[in-house]
């Protein structure tokens, strides 16, 4: 048997090679033992190389976005635009319009009417005729329509300043009425309508004060018997309604529709405001302090009756300063401190007016169109009718839009005597509670100069209404003391025509002082004060608007522009622009 052989052993190393050294520094623990206290700490690691740094590359705009602005030639500075030192504060908007015809310097043209067809519509007494006005600029499609006219004195301003159309005198405004509404064509005080609810907005309107107005019942609920005469069940009866209302009230619905309006109603003397009737609260005279919950069960309020024809309404607002107003809109109202309605507090400046309009030609008449404001969501939600409806205004709501005037109350008088007070805590109206949605493309946050409440009265199926704005009221208030300011001459000493000699026997009251000189607005006044004071504030702020342009032209530095044609004057627009809320000039 043949002998194994044992495998080759010439890779077996013949002899153990030395054990390496242990470098402590690497098998160290790095954190010092008790086991092994004298362990050396790892070396720190190297810090990494810095980044490298990339070149900063210049942004340029792309050759189609240079296209599209214009800009070929890149950022050119206009060595005419320094930089204004100070704070910046907003301005008007400058638009391009042509250079005014010698045909818009003339006074706005009087406003025509038409009579009602088949048959015309008169008043109860056959006296005075109801036409409806044909051929003006009214308010709808989210604007707002006002005269002007060109004036030589204004070339900063683009020339056209703030007028209005005949009667010159506080009355219902033609362009701020639903179209369906006729008026008197002398006065433009007494309106109807034979069709549902239309209202008509009055051209004066409240800011701040306690102001008074009146409306008479021509036709309406019968001087006696029911209200529905026997054997009419079935058709609709004439009904008015009075009351005050923000710019956004709607005109195609009555007075107290929604939150933007307050009204009573000729059925049952009642209040209305967000569709829901109400009691008006009569006046007390105990003084005596009670609980909240027990003085409101112990107002007593004024039991169902009806407005009828020939009735006299008196409606008196009052609302607090403006100062006090600002405060609530600020959010720094404190009732503990502002206990007072604020015309006793310092004057802390001027209130800032911004009208962004432009003048457009209508029917042979320039009118100023600017945007108008608008219903928001919170009082739609304010408004809503269902049942578990909880929304509370209060000055300090979170909810600007929805944030009430202390001090702030509207009375009601019938035929010269108290009834008592119909609402209290208005809704507040400087922006931003009332807002122009920026979706329009206007710019929003500005108060210009048209918010307030303004006298709104509502016709239905041929209700008849006759507005007096004082100063000479059929029925004026025992409660409430007014004074009686003489009646604007038409003609002067100096030769010169006043405002409000245009209807024969109308006029407009001069403005109620104090023993020191200055206008009180605190006490009550009749509306009609307010119609020459907006003449005066028109023209102020016309005047402040074009120092402004004339500032930013340069100053005394300003060289016109010219047209080409070489004429100076020209503004750089060749076709006037269009009315857009207006549509076309057939529509």
């Amino acid at each position: 048997m043949a002998e194994k052989t044992s495998p080759s052993r010439e890779n077996t190393p013949t002899s153990i090679p030395a054990p390496r050294p242990i470098d402590p520094a690497i098998h160290a623990p790095a954190i010092p033992s008790p086991l092994n206290p004298t362990a050396p700490s790892k070396p720190p690691k190297p810090p990494p190389p810095p980044p490298r740094e990339r070149e900063v590359r210049e942004k340029k705009e792309s050759l189609k976005k240079r296209e599209a602005t214009g800009n070929t030639r890149g950022a050119t500075p206009d060595v005419k635009i320094k930089k204004q030192k100070g704070p910046t504060v907003p301005s008007p908007m400058r638009y391009s319009i042509p250079e005014p015809k010698l045909s818009d310097y003339e006074p706005p043209k009087d406003p025509a009417f038409m009579s009602h067809e088949p048959a015309p519509l008169f008043s109860p007494d056959g006296r005075i005729e109801l036409k409806r006005p044909i051929d003006h600029a009214e308010n709808k499609r989210a604007y707002r329509y006002t005269h002007c006219i060109a004036d030589p004195h204004f070339i900063h301003k683009q020339y056209y300043r703030s007028s209005d159309s005949k009667p010159y005198i506080p009355r219902m405004s033609v362009e701020d009425s639903d179209r369906l509404i006729h008026f008197d064509s002398q006065t433009v005080s007494t309106i109807t309508n034979e069709k549902g609810w239309r209202s008509s907005r009055a051209n004066v309107f409240a800011r701040e004060g306690s102001l008074y107005y009146e409306v008479k019942i021509l036709t309406g609920v019968p001087t006696e018997g029911p209200i529905v005469p026997s054997g009419q069940e079935s058709l609709p009866q004439p009904h008015i309604r009075m009351g005050w209302a923000r710019r956004e009230a709607p005109l195609d619905a009555p007075v107290g529709f929604d939150g933007y309006s307050y009204g009573v109603t000729d059925i049952r003397f009642e209040t209305m405001h967000k569709s829901r009737s109400g009691k008006i609260a009569l006046p007390t005279k105990s003084k005596a302090k009670k609980s909240k919950a027990a003085a409101a069960a112990a107002v007593p309020v004024h039991e169902n009756d009806h407005v009828r024809t020939g009735d006299v309404i008196g409606l008196l607002i009052t609302l607090p300063s403006l100062s006090l107003h600002k405060k609530v809109i600020d959010g720094i109202y404190n009732p503990a401190v502002d206990v007072s309605p604020g015309f006793d507090d310092p004057i802390t400046g001027a209130e800032d007016i911004i009208r962004d309009r432009i003048p457009v030609p209508y029917r042979g008449n320039m009118y100023f169109e600017q945007f108008e404001y608008q219903a928001t969501k919170s009082i739609e939600a304010y408004s809503d009718r269902g049942p578990f409806n909880k929304i509370q205004p209060h000055p300090n709501h979170e909810d600007v839009v929805l944030r009430s005037l202390p001090h702030s109350s509207i009375k009601v008088f019938k035929n010269g005597k108290l009834i008592g007070t119909a609402f209290e805590k208005l809704l507040a109206f400087l922006p931003p509670s009332s807002v122009i949605p920026a979706s329009t493309g206007a710019r929003v946050g500005f108060d210009d100069g048209s918010l307030g409440y303004y006298p709104f009265v509502s016709s239905f199926s041929g209700g008849i209404a006759q507005m007096n704005f004082g100063p000479d009221f059929w029925c004026p208030p025992q409660e409430v003391f007014f004074p009686t300011p003489p009646t604007a001459d038409p003609t002067a000493a100096d030769g010169d025509i006043r405002m409000g000699g245009t209807v024969p026997g109308v006029g407009i009251a001069e403005p109620s002082h104090s023993t020191s000189g200055i206008l009180d607005v605190s006490k009550p006044r009749g509306i009609c004060e307010r119609y020459r004071e907006q003449i005066v504030e028109d023209i102020v702020w016309d005047i402040v608007d074009e120092a402004d342009f004339f500032a930013k032209d340069g100053g005394y530095n300003y060289v016109p522009d010219k047209n080409d044609e070489g004429v100076v004057g020209g503004l750089g627009a060749k076709a006037a622009p269009t009315a857009r809320g207006l549509g076309t000039r057939d529509e």
